[in-house]
C-alpha cells in the first residue's frame, strides 16, 4: 500500500512529463493519442457533465475555438464572432484558455489528492476536479459577460475527448487547416531556434493527431447537450460571409446584427509573412491586397511533400485536403 501511494505521488509531480519534454528536444515523437483522446467511460462521461453543468448553473451557452494546433486560424476565427453584438471576448483578460492543455496537471492532483486517503476514490473520480473548476470557471467568466455568450480560444485540442463533458453546454468550434500550411505558417513564425523548437516529422504528427481527435470528437454521439462544430479554416477565407452565416446558426446567434459589411476589412494577426516584430505581430495589420494564405505549401520541394504525406496523407483525406 505503502509503494502504490508513493508510485502515485510521484506520478502526481508530473515526472512522465520529463520523458516527453527529453523526447521532444531530442525531435523524437512525443505525444500519442491518448494525449487527445483520453478513454472515459459513459458512467463518468455523464458524472463529469453534471459536475460541470451544476458548478457553472444557467447562463448563455459559452463558445469555445479550439485548433488543431498553433497557427490553425483560431485568431482569426475568434475574431469574427467577437464582432456579434451579443458575443464577449475573452472575459477575464483570457486572451488563451489552456484548461484541456493542462489538463495532465488536474489528473496528477486528483492522484495526489487521492493518495492522501485512497477510500476518496470511492466517490471521486480522476478527472471530477477539472470538470468542478471548469463549471465555477466559466460561471465566473459569466459574470463579467453579463447576458452575452462568453467567447475563449485556445490552439490546441489534446485531451479533446474531455471538451463536451466538462463544457456541456457550449458550443465548440474546432478549426483544421491544412497541415502543410500549419507547419509553414509555423516554422516561419517560430524560426528561432530553442531547445523546445519542434522539427518537421513532430510538427506533421502532431497535426495528424489533433485531425483524427477533432473528426473522432465531432463523429461521436455526445451525451451531453454540447454543440460540437468542425470549421476548416480555408472554407472562411474563401467565402467568409457564407462561412460566417452557417457558423452564427449553429452558435445559435442572430444573423441579422452581424455586421457582414466589415468581414473584407478585417486586420490579419500573427501573420507568418507579417514584418512586424514578435512583440508587435500579434497586433491587427491591415490585410494586402495580395494577402493569401491558402496553399501556401505549394512551393515545397517534392521531397519534404512527399515526406509530410508519408506521416499524414490519410488525416489529409480525412479533412478533406488533396494528398
Amino acid at each position: 500500500m505503502r509503494v502504490d501511494r508513493y508510485r502515485k505521488i510521484l506520478t502526481s509531480q508530473r515526472l512522465p512529463d520529463l520523458v516527453r519534454l527529453s523526447r521532444r528536444v531530442l525531435g523524437l515523437n512525443y505525444l500519442k493519442p491518448e494525449d487527445f483522446l483520453p478513454d472515459i467511460s459513459p458512467t463518468d462521461a455523464a458524472r463529469l457533465a453534471d459536475l460541470a453543468h451544476n458548478a457553472r448553473g444557467e447562463g448563455p451557452a459559452p463558445i469555445l475555438v479550439m485548433g488543431v494546433m498553433p497557427r490553425s486560424g483560431t485568431n482569426f476565427i475568434r475574431d469574427l464572432l467577437a464582432q456579434h453584438p451579443d458575443v464577449h471576448a475573452d472575459p477575464g483578460r483570457y486572451y488563451e484558455f489552456p484548461l484541456l492543455h493542462a489538463a495532465r496537471g488536474m489528473g496528477g492532483f486528483a492522484d495526489e489528492f487521492l493518495s492522501y486517503f485512497p477510500r476518496n476514490a470511492e466517490i471521486m473520480g480522476r478527472w471530477d476536479p477539472l470538470a468542478l473548476l471548469a463549471g465555477a470557471w466559466m460561471r465566473e467568466l459569466q459574470r463579467e459577460a453579463g447576458s452575452r455568450h462568453i467567447l475563449l480560444k485556445c490552439p490546441h485540442v489534446q485531451n479533446l475527448t474531455l471538451a463536451p463533458l466538462i463544457f456541456p453546454d457550449a458550443k465548440i468550434v474546432l478549426c483544421v487547416r491544412d497541415g502543410r500550411d500549419v507547419i509553414d505558417s509555423t516554422q516561419r513564425t517560430f524560426g528561432r531556434w530553442s531547445p523546445a523548437r519542434k522539427t518537421f516529422a513532430q510538427l506533421s504528427e502532431e497535426w495528424r493527431l489533433g485531425v483524427e481527435a477533432i473528426y473522432a470528437v465531432a463523429d461521436a454521439p455526445h451525451q451531453t447537450d454540447a454543440d460540437v462544430v468542425v470549421l476548416r479554416y480555408e472554407d472562411v477565407v474563401t467565402d467568409t460571409r457564407s462561412a460566417m452565416r452557417n457558423l452564427l446558426e449553429r452558435m445559435g446567434l442572430q444573423s441579422d446584427g452581424y455586421p457582414f459589411t466589415k468581414l473584407d476589412a478585417m486586420p490579419v494577426r500573427g501573420s507568418s509573412r507579417s514584418k512586424a516584430s514578435d512583440d508587435t505581430r500579434w497586433q491587427p495589420e491591415a490585410k494586402t491586397a495580395n494577402f493569401n494564405p491558402v496553399k501556401r505549401w505549394a512551393d515545397w520541394p517534392g521531397p519534404r511533400k512527399a515526406r509530410f504525406d508519408r506521416i499524414a496523407g490519410p488525416s489529409l483525406r480525412l479533412a478533406g485536403y488533396e494528398a
